[in-house]
């Protein structure tokens, strides 16, 4: 069902993809927050009754009077007592509900980061390659984070505060009736105009704040990944210049977004004391009459702690739901990532193919094989036609750009033809028998990628420690021509290698990418 509200159908479409036990334990946030809006109502109705004893006058007898001593100091000590009780009672239940509400919103980070994570892993090799999907990482912690913490927990505190706005808003009324109706009002109106009026200049400064916060990131990045080149060259001025340009853009978006969701309660708090005395002095004002204090008491009292109680959740719903608006620019993003269709057939997908995979015993051919990237028109590969005995080594040779690559990667099942066949022992590799093909490849890449732990764990990549078999390790270092160095090391297999190996020279890096290839005894 599509609702006319875009911001509406983006929250459904994010609801949907929260797991079951998250979502029951959002419901339950509401009942703990009605109790909540119960406690301020008590607050609210001692307050005036409190003051009504103070100032003499007559209250209306309670269900539970008689529980109460006729002696009237007794009486008002014992209300005094019982106000307090209930002011720590609220206190505490409101430090519940943000407990809950701030571990939901991590609970649901974790649920949406590891639905992401997973979507990536079912997606294609060529779905990476693409200039928009180059570092699902950045957008990860930064989206998914945005989205639990910037839009999940304002929507928690949106309902939460709504339940106590609404609770105490029908308690005034039951209290003081009319003179709350034009209080409650003109509050709502002038805080729902203020809100509204900022709201998009706040969704202005989000948009530009994510843009530019990208931006600060890849510069980090790139400097850093370019760390050899940045001091061959002293380039380090250019990268400060270009972060302290984007980071001065930045500024003054990030200080707005967070300041301006404050004004309407900067300005709404004042207003809402200089409407409660308004309304308490205007009959005496008005009609001529002698103010009689003692009679306005009560309702001041009562009001001012309205107010007080009634700003805050009034201040947080409204601060939430401008919260949720402005997010709606990571929400976007972070949906593309939530809702990815898969693309890639597992192992776990093809449960009759056999163990062990599917091995070639006398030929591998690419039979007319054709391939372009996506989203491109130019053929990087046309109508290749190559027969690889078993057993045969064999080299790819040609200029830069000529498909060497590419062709590596057709025989090791990443990329698919786009047309033409790969065909093993003469029978064409279909898209359910590639994980069962991979399992039987290995590959070292031109380009070593290590994993920031330490030397055993990026041979045996993707096992955990029990399932390390240590012997088969040392013949994949010994095989790999590396033994000498990691017995010299401190820590042997054990020592760090830093991120991406920067501990380690470059023949060192590559010499553990052989022990990890040689590691699976792939066929």
């Amino acid at each position: 069902m599509q609702y006319s509200s875009k911001t509406l159908n983006l929250l459904i479409r994010l609801l949907r993809t929260i797991p079951k036990r998250s979502q029951l334990f959002f419901l339950s946030l509401i009942p703990l927050s009605f109790l909540n809006g119960i406690a301020e109502v008590c607050v609210l109705g001692l307050t005036s009754r409190l003051f009504s004893i103070i100032a003499g006058l007559e209250n209306p007898p309670l269900p539970f009077s008689s529980l109460f001593p006729s002696d009237p100091q007794i009486k008002i000590v014992s209300l005094i007592i019982i106000f307090i009780g209930m002011n720590w009672i609220s206190s505490l239940l409101k430090l519940i509900v943000r407990s809950c509400q701030e571990k939901l919103s991590y609970r649901i980070y974790i649920d949406l980061a590891k639905r992401v994570q997973k979507n990536l892993f079912l997606q294609s090799y060529d779905f990476f390659l693409g200039e928009d999907n180059h570092d699902y990482s950045t957008k990860i912690l930064l989206n998914i984070q945005r989205l639990s913490t910037g839009l999940v927990l304002q929507l928690l505190k949106l309902i939460g505060s709504l339940v106590i706005v609404i609770t105490i808003i029908l308690a005034i009324l039951t209290i003081q009736k009319a003179k709350a109706i034009v209080l409650i009002l003109s509050l709502v109106l002038f805080y729902i105009i203020i809100s509204l009026s900022i709201t998009p200049y706040i969704r202005l400064c989000n948009r530009k704040r994510i843009l530019l916060e990208d931006e600060t990131t890849n510069i980090f990045k790139e400097s850093i990944k370019t760390i050899s080149d940045v001091q061959l060259t002293s380039a380090e001025s250019y990268f400060y210049k270009k972060f302290e340009n984007i980071s001065n853009q930045t500024i003054p978006y990030l200080w707005k977004a967070r300041v301006i969701p404050e004004v309407p309660r900067a300005i709404v708090e004042p207003f809402g004391i200089t409407l409660i005395f308004s309304i308490g002095l205007l009959p005496y004002l008005s009609g001529g009459q002698a103010i009689n204090f003692l009679e306005l008491v009560p309702f001041l009292a009562t009001f001012a702690v309205s107010a007080l109680k009634l700003t805050s959740p009034l201040q947080t719903t409204f601060g939430a739901f401008i919260g949720i608006r402005a997010t709606i620019p990571d929400l976007e993003i972070a949906l593309k990532l939530i809702e990815l269709p898969r693309t890639r057939i597992t192992k776990d997908d093809s449960p009759s193919i056999p163990e062990n995979g599917i091995e070639a015993r006398n030929t591998i051919k690419l039979s007319q094989l054709s391939y372009k990237y996506p989203n491109t028109s130019d053929w990087v590969l046309k109508n290749i036609n190559i027969t690889i005995p078993v057993g045969s080594r064999v080299a790819f040779v040609g200029k830069t750009g000529s498909g060497k690559s590419t062709t590596a990667n057709q025989l090791l099942g990443l990329l698919r033809p786009s047309s033409g066949d790969m065909e093993i022992d003469g029978i064409s590799l279909i898209d359910t028998e590639i994980s069962a093909w991979q399992s039987n490849c290995a590959y070292v890449p031109q380009s070593i990628n290590l994993l920031n732990t330490n030397i055993l764990e990026n041979i045996a990549y993707g096992l955990e420690n029990n399932e390390i078999n240590l012997p088969k390790v040392w013949d994949a270092v010994n095989a790999a021509q590396i033994g000498d160095f990691i017995a010299s090391l401190p820590m042997g297999l054990y020592s760090k290698v830093g991120e991406n190996g920067v501990k380690l020279s470059g023949g060192q890096r590559q010499r553990i990418a052989l022990a990890r290839a040689i590691y699976r005894k792939s066929k």
